[in-house]
């Protein structure tokens, strides 16, 4: 019986390790590939980071991370992308990755955030023809990731830049935006950039909205 109990032993304390070790490598190459992602200059090398997170979601298909930067860094690439259709074709990759994410934690604020991102990115393609639905996709998100987390920055940052945007005389304009990404600045001050598994983007294009509603 004590040979038994012995050998369970190891076998989880080897499970463990296994885990911590996967864990590990995981948040190592997510590093590694938002390295790639934010250091690239063009399109190719955009591409290349990006099918860094593609094998990162291939190797950990039930992990939430794993597919939440797969989908964040397809959004970051169609923004770039001037074809509108080669837009709609990287979005429909983020939105494939988006619903595993929501699949394995819909309710974490993160995953709402990154919901509504990704339907402000198809509203993007085509302002006129999709505002209606899109952006009504993003309001119901952002309001429901406030619920889940108030303080999380990335929030305020994404609903300020659809009111910069509006003309003034519909109520929008940057006296108007202003307060939202002031809102955001205070909260990214809280956040730390010490874990890729804790998202820590927007606060540089949020800095570079608040120079423009000066």
């Amino acid at each position: 019986m004590k040979k038994i109990i012995r050998a369970a032993s190891v076998l989880l304390v080897l499970a463990l390790l296994s885990f911590q070790l996967s864990a590990q490598q995981l948040e190592s190459g997510l590093s590694e590939a938002w390295k790639a992602l934010q250091e690239a200059g063009d399109m190719p090398a955009l591409m290349n980071a990006g099918n860094k997170f593609n094998l990162i979601a291939a190797k950990w298909p039930e992990d939430r991370n794993a597919n939440y930067y797969a989908a964040y860094a397809r959004i970051q690439i169609a923004a770039k992308e001037t074809d509108a259709k080669r837009k709609d074709q990287l979005l429909d990759e983020a939105d494939k990755y988006v619903a595993v994410m929501n699949s394995i934690d819909a309710a974490n604020d993160e995953s709402l955030v990154l919901t509504a991102y990704a339907a402000f990115a198809r509203f993007q393609v085509d302002p006129a023809n999709r505002w209606r639905k899109y952006l009504e996709i993003m309001n119901e998100n952002l309001e429901k990731a406030k619920k889940a987390n108030a303080d999380n920055p990335r929030i305020y940052y994404l609903e300020g830049i659809p009111v910069f945007n509006k003309p003034v005389l519909y109520g929008g304009g940057k006296k108007k935006a202003k307060p939202y990404f002031e809102k955001a600045k205070t909260l990214f001050a809280k956040q730390t950039a010490g874990s890729i598994l804790k998202p820590y983007w927007g606060e540089k294009e949020n800095e570079e909205y608040l120079v423009k509603c000066d």
